[in-house]
C-alpha cells in the first residue's frame, strides 16, 4: 500500500479513525528510535522512549499546527521525552578507565585489520558521545546522523541557530580531547 504522506494520515485520525496512526507510526518509528538512541545509549531506553514520544504525539495531535514537517514536531517531541528522561534519571558519568585501552577489544573473529580500525574508530566516537551531555548528544545526533541544517535542528529542539552552532562545536572540542586522552592512554598501554 502506498503511503499518501503524514497530512493525509494526521486528517484522518482527527476524523476520528485512530487505526491510521499506525501509518504514521509505521514510517517514522525507525528514526524516532535512532534519535532517542543516539541521545540515551541505551536500546530498550530508547525503544520506551520512542514508543513514549508517539503516545504524546497521538495524544496532542490536535495541537499540530502543521506549519512545520510532521517529522519536525514529532522528533522535537522525541527530543524534549528524551533529554527530560535523562535529566531525571541523572544518569551516570563514564570514567575515561571504563574504555578499553587495547584496540584488540574491538577486533571481531571475521574483521581485518582495516575493519577493525574502523570499528574501532567507531568505538572511540561512540565513548565519547556518551561523555558529553544528553543535549549536545542530541545536537550532534540531528546534525551529523540525521543530516538535518540548523533551521531544522532549531525548529526541533527551541535552541537559536547561532547557538547550535556554538553548542556543536563546542561538543565536537569536547568529543576531540575525550578521543586524544583515549588515544594517549592507549599509546601508554602499548609501550
Amino acid at each position: 500500500m502506498d503511503y499518501k504522506g503524514d497530512i493525509y494520515y494526521i486528517e484522518q485520525i482527527l476524523a476520528g479513525n485512530s487505526n491510521s496512526f499506525s501509518y504514521i507510526v509505521d514510517r517514522h518509528k525507525n528514526k524516532a528510535y535512532n534519535l532517542a538512541f543516539r541521545i540515551c545509549g541505551n536500546h530498550e531506553e530508547a525503544e520506551e522512549l520512542a514508543q513514549d514520544s508517539f503516545v504524546k504525539a497521538y495524544r496532542s495531535l490536535g495541537g499540530f499546527k502543521m506549519k512545520s514537517s510532521f517529522a519536525t514536531w514529532l522528533y522535537r517531541i522525541v527530543y524534549n521525552t528524551t533529554i527530560s528522561h535523562l535529566r531525571i534519571k541523572k544518569k551516570g558519568v563514564l570514567s575515561l578507565e571504563d574504555f578499553p585501552a587495547d584496540a584488540t577489544d574491538f577486533i571481531g573473529s571475521n574483521t581485518n585489520e582495516e575493519e577493525a580500525e574502523r570499528e574501532y574508530r567507531s568505538s572511540l566516537v561512540n565513548f565519547a558521545l556518551q561523555k558529553i551531555t544528553e543535549e549536545e548528544r542530541g545536537l550532534i545526533s540531528l546534525y551529523y546522523y540525521d543530516e538535518m541544517s540548523t533551521d531544522e535542528i532549531s525548529d526541533i529542539t527551541g535552541i537559536t541557530k547561532s547557538n547550535i552552532k556554538v553548542k556543536l562545536f563546542r561538543a565536537r572540542q569536547k568529543m576531540q580531547e575525550i578521543i586524544e586522552k583515549i588515544e594517549k592512554k592507549k599509546l601508554i598501554y602499548h609501550e
